[in-house]
Order: structure tokens, then C-alpha cells, then sequence
């Protein structure tokens, strides 16, 4: 009985994966643009830094050299920027290593606006936090914070910024995470909520390390920011969740909302489709966002500065807007 009992799962899970393969062959090839060099344009990075064996550079090369030709206006580093045990404090040599001296070039001094990863979590998350007071481009002013950009004079985007390792359960009975334990997901939900509810802009983006959603069979999608965050990114009509972690690209939607993995700069991991996915692609890289009035533009780019896959969500004030 317990033989046909995993026989059956067995087939189950072969016909999913089969349905899952099956429906990504068929959705329709899209054209590539490439992004845009003038206006309203910002990098998104995820899992850059890396003194391990596995460290490579070219990914920083390459967002340095498209700096000059995009201009941001703005840098989002999505966590996980020091792996592989994060900073022991504001000394730190690895600001030096993996930050300052990584990313030179002067298109790139701006404003970073960043957030705590789980590999933090193994060092001293709170000197994420710390060096920002005296730093003129890292910024954090909190784990939990938000931002508005002015895209123009009618146009602006809200960005809330999130710390999730929190919300990962596995993490708080890891001794190696032991800093996670004394932080409370609900602060952060409340948090969301506060900020969500006032908000008024064109755009509103919601920014963490870890995914809600994704495709990724050793990872997976983050439960409880299914069902603690989502809800709220839902009620306020949220257009994306920006996230990394899973060392990939993705493109997921799912009820409204578009959910963004935005690649890694080091070690990149196997892809697989899923029901909700539209785009999945294992490979080092970052993400160049542009925005106006009517769209809200993404375009994942490779370590080699080649556009891999690119998206465009409408401003439709009827329905909310999804893209092509």
C-alpha cells in the first residue's frame, strides 16, 4: 500500500514537471529590446560579493562600463553582497574590497539603496546599517525603510524596502543565523502596511532578498511572505516584488502583481520553468529599469552586457496595467 501510495506521488510529480516544461515550450517568443539610453534608468544588483574561490568580477566590470552609457539615477542592492559571512563591523575590509574600490567609476557614485541579506545574517547585519551614517552612498537608514523617487512632475514611484530573512523559519533554529532570532517579521508587516496604506504614487515597488514566488527547486518560494506580504502587496495593488537570493533570472506573475528575480553577480544556479513563470534564466548578471508615466520597464542583462530578456508594464488606470 505504501509502495502505490509513492508510486503515485511518483506520477504526479512527473506529470507536473512535464505540464510545467510543456507550457513554458509553448509560450510565444518575444522580441528583446535593448534598454534605453536616455531618461529615467536604474541598476538593480543581487548577490554580488564574493572572497571565495567562486569570485567573479565580470559582472561589476560590466556594470561599470554600462553605467556611463545608462546613467542611473540610482543603484538597489537587493542583499547578499557580501558572501560569503557578511561584514564583522564598519572597518570591515570587505567595504573596501567588494564595494568602494568594485565599483569606481564616477556614474556610480550616487545613492545605493540597500537592504540585509541571509549571508549578513552570518556577520553583523546591524553594520549594514551603521555604515550608512557615514557613507554617501550606501544607504540604509533602517532593515525596514522606504523611499520615493520623482520620475517627473507627475510622475513617482515608491519603493519599500524589506528585510526577509526573518521570514525564512529554517533560519531561526540555524545557529549560523542566530542574529535572525532577534528580529520580528510582524514589525515588518506592520511596517508594509503603515506605508502601503498612504501610499499615492504612480509606481510602488516592494524590494527583498528572498523571493515570494520563484520557480527554484532548492530554494523555493518564501511561505511566509506568501502569507504575510502578498496579502498587502494585493490590497494595495503593489505593481512588482523585486527580489534575488535564487542566483537566477525570473519573471513570475501571478494575480496582478509582477514578481522579479534580478541574477546574481557570482555562482548561478540551474532554471526551470514553472506555472507562473514567464522567464527563467540561469546567468550572472543585474537589472536596468526604466521608468515613465505610461511604463515600467525591466531588462535582465548578462555578464557579457547583452540583454537576455526584457518586460514592459502599462500604466492602465482600469486595470492596473500588466505588460507585454
Amino acid at each position: 500500500m505504501i509502495k502505490l501510495k509513492w508510486h503515485g506521488v511518483i506520477n504526479l510529480a512527473l506529470i507536473l514537471l512535464m505540464t510545467t516544461f510543456f507550457v513554458a515550450s509553448c509560450q510565444p517568443e518575444k522580441v528583446v529590446e535593448s534598454p534605453p539610453a536616455n531618461g529615467f534608468n536604474f541598476f538593480v544588483l543581487s548577490d554580488m560579493g564574493s572572497t571565495a574561490k567562486y569570485r567573479e568580477d565580470s559582472v561589476a566590470h560590466t556594470v561599470n562600463r554600462l553605467s556611463k552609457v545608462f546613467h542611473p539615477k540610482f543603484v538597489i542592492n537587493q542583499g547578499d553582497f557580501f558572501h560569503d559571512q557578511g561584514v564583522q563591523d564598519i572597518h570591515d575590509s570587505l567595504w573596501d574590497a567588494q564595494f568602494e574600490k568594485m565599483f569606481p567609476v564616477p556614474e556610480l557614485n550616487l545613492k545605493w539603496y540597500s537592504i540585509i541579506g541571509n549571508h549578513e545574517y552570518i556577520g553583523n547585519p546591524q553594520a549594514l546599517v551603521d555604515y550608512a551614517k557615514n557613507n554617501q552612498r550606501w544607504t540604509m537608514p533602517a532593515r525596514n525603510y522606504t523611499f520615493v523617487q520623482q520620475v517627473d512632475s507627475s510622475t513617482s514611484v515608491r519603493f519599500v524596502m524589506i528585510d526577509t530573512s526573518p521570514f525564512v523559519g529554517f533560519y531561526h533554529r540555524d545557529p549560523k543565523y542566530k542574529e535572525v532570532k532577534k528580529q520580528d517579521p510582524e514589525k515588518t508587516v506592520a511596517f508594509v502596511d503603515s506605508v502601503l496604506a498612504l501610499s499615492h504614487e504612480t509606481w510602488k515597488v516592494v524590494v527583498g532578498h528572498h523571493p515570494a514566488y520563484t520557480s527554484d527547486l532548492n530554494h523555493g518560494s518564501t511561505y511566509n511572505l506568501i502569507s504575510d506580504i502578498v496579502p498587502l502587496m494585493q490590497q494595495y495593488k503593489v505593481d512588482f516584488y523585486l527580489s534575488g537570493h535564487v542566483h537566477k533570472f525570473e519573471h513570475l506573475q501571478r494575480d496582478g502583481i509582477d514578481y522579479m528575480v534580478t541574477s546574481t553577480g557570482i555562482k548561478p544556479r540551474w532554471s526551470n520553468p514553472w506555472f507562473f513563470t514567464r522567464y527563467v534564466k540561469s546567468s550572472p548578471g543585474f537589472t536596468i529599469c526604466h521608468v515613465t508615466s505610461k511604463e515600467f520597464s525591466f531588462y535582465y542583462i548578462n555578464e557579457k552586457g547583452e540583454t537576455l530578456y526584457s518586460y514592459r508594464r502599462k500604466k492602465d488606470s482600469g486595470t492596473g496595467g500588466l505588460g507585454d
